[in-house]
C-alpha cells in the first residue's frame, strides 16, 4: 500500500498467537495504536509504525524473542502481501521472482523496501529495510519478513532447501534452534543489512506457472513443516480470496497455488474447521458485492465481473439469495450512506 500505511492482513494470526501464549492481543494493540478491527478484518490499511510496534510490543508480552518467527510458521506469503503475488506467481525462474518483489514491492508498502542485488558470480542478494522511521526497533518484523521470503522460496525448491546464507542487521539471540530450522546453518548478524543470499543454480531454477507442477515438492515441505495445521488455516483461505477477486480468478485451484498446497489437501484442512472453499468464497462475494454496491458507482455487470460471474444475471440471484433484495434495491437503500462522489472511485484493476 502507498505511504507509510500497510494492509491489515499483516495481523493474520497475531490474536490466535497471543492467546496462545497466554496473552490479549487487544491491550497490545492499544499500546501500539493498531484498531481493533485490524485484528480481524484483513481489508483495512493501518499505520506501518504501528504495525512493527505491535509486533516488539507482542513479542515482549509473551516473553518470546523469537514470536515473529513463530507467526512466519502461521501464514504464507501471498496471504500477506495481496495483490503482489499475483506478479511474483508467474515468474518464470527464482531470479525473475526475486527482480519482481524488488522492483514492485511498493505496490505492497513503501514503509519498507525490498532490492536484489546481482553478483558477477551469478549469485544474488535479496535484502528487506526500512523506508522511514519504524521506531526503536523492528528486529520482530525483519526476521517475519526475511522467514516469508524463505518459506516462499522454499516452495519452490527441493525439501530442506536453505539459502546461501541469511544476514540479519541485529545482534544474535541467545538461542538460534528457530532460525536454524527456517533459515539453515549459514547465519550473520551484526550485518549491514538483512538480506537472503541466493547461489546462480538457485536463481536459475526454473518455476511452473501458479506452482502447478511441483505440489510434490510442495507436500513434502508442509508435512515436515505443519504449517498448515492451523486452527485458522481458513482464516488463511479467506485472504488469499479477498486478495485474488478482485485482480485475477479466484477458483480452488488459484487458492491452492497460492498457499502452496494441492486443492484436495486445502479441501481437508477446511473440512476439518467444519466449513468449506465454496462457502468462504461465497461469503467473500456477498459483503463485497455489497460494499460495492453502496461505495461506489460501477455497474452490476462490472461488480459481477470482479466477483468472477460470467454474467450478471448469476449475480443477481446470488445477490438476492444472500441479501434478500435486488442489487437495485440494495443501492438504492445505501443511498443516504457516504458514498464517494462521481469519479472519485477508482475501479479494481482488469483481472489477470
Amino acid at each position: 500500500m502507498p505511504g507509510t500505511l500497510i494492509s491489515s492482513a499483516i495481523l493474520a494470526g497475531t490474536h490466535e498467537l497471543m492467546r496462545a501464549h497466554g496473552q490479549h492481543a487487544a491491550g497490545v494493540a492499544r499500546r501500539a495504536g493498531v484498531p481493533l478491527a485490524a485484528l480481524h478484518d484483513p481489508t483495512l490499511l493501518v499505520s506501518a509504525r504501528a504495525v512493527v510496534e505491535f509486533f516488539e510490543f507482542a513479542a515482549q508480552a509473551c516473553e518470546n524473542r523469537n514470536w515473529g518467527l513463530e507467526l512466519s510458521l502461521r501464514m504464507r506469503l501471498a496471504a500477506v502481501i495481496g495483490p503482489l503475488w499475483i506478479l511474483l506467481r508467474n515468474a518464470r525462474t527464482l531470479r525473475e521472482m526475486c527482480t519482481e518483489v524488488a522492483a514492485n514491492f511498493d505496490l505492497y508498502s513503501t514503509a519498507a523496501a525490498m532490492t536484489f542485488d546481482p553478483y558477477p558470480d551469478g549469485s544474488g542478494l535479496l535484502a528487506w529495510s526500512p523506508a522511514i522511521d519504524l521506531g526503536d526497533s523492528a528486529v520482530q518484523m525483519a526476521e517475519y519478513a526475511l522467514a516469508l521470503l524463505c518459506k516462499e522460496l522454499q516452495s519452490h525448491c527441493q525439501p530442506g532447501w536453505h539459502p546461501q546464507a541469511v544476514l540479519f542487521a541485529h545482534a544474535m539471540p541467545p538461542e538460534l534452534q528457530l532460525h536454524h530450522k527456517l533459515f539453515g546453518w549459514a547465519l550473520q548478524f551484526d550485518a549491514p543489512r538483512n538480506a537472503v543470499l541466493l547461489g546462480a543454480a538457485d536463481l536459475g531454477r526454473g518455476l511452473e506457472s501458479q506452482g502447478s507442477s511441483n505440489r510434490y515438492t510442495l507436500r513434502h515441505i508442509l508435512r515436515h513443516t505443519g504449517m498448515l495445521a492451523r486452527p485458522e488455516f481458513g482464516q488463511q483461505v479467506e485472504s488469499v480470496i479477498r486478495t485474488l477477486m478482485p485482480y485475477a480468478p479466484c477458483k480452488l485451484r488459484d487458492v491452492s497455488a497460492a498457499l502452496g498446497v494441492a486443492p484436495r489437501t486445502l479441501q481437508q484442512y477446511l473440512q476439518d474447521e467444519a466449513t468449506g472453499f465454496d462457502a468462504i468464497r461465497d461469503r467473500v462475494r456477498a459483503e463485497l458485492a455489497l460494499k460495492y454496491l453502496r461505495q461506489t458507482r460501477m455497474s452490476a455487470a462490472e461488480i459481477a465481473d470482479i466477483l468472477g460471474y460470467t454474467d450478471p444475471t448469476s449475480f443477481s440471484r446470488a445477490f438476492k439469495r444472500w441479501h434478500g433484495q435486488t442489487a437495485r434495491q440494495a443501492r438504492r437503500a445505501g443511498a443516504g450512506v457516504a458514498a464517494p462522489a462521481s469519479g472519485s472511485v477508482k475501479r479494481p484493476i482488469k483481472r489477470l
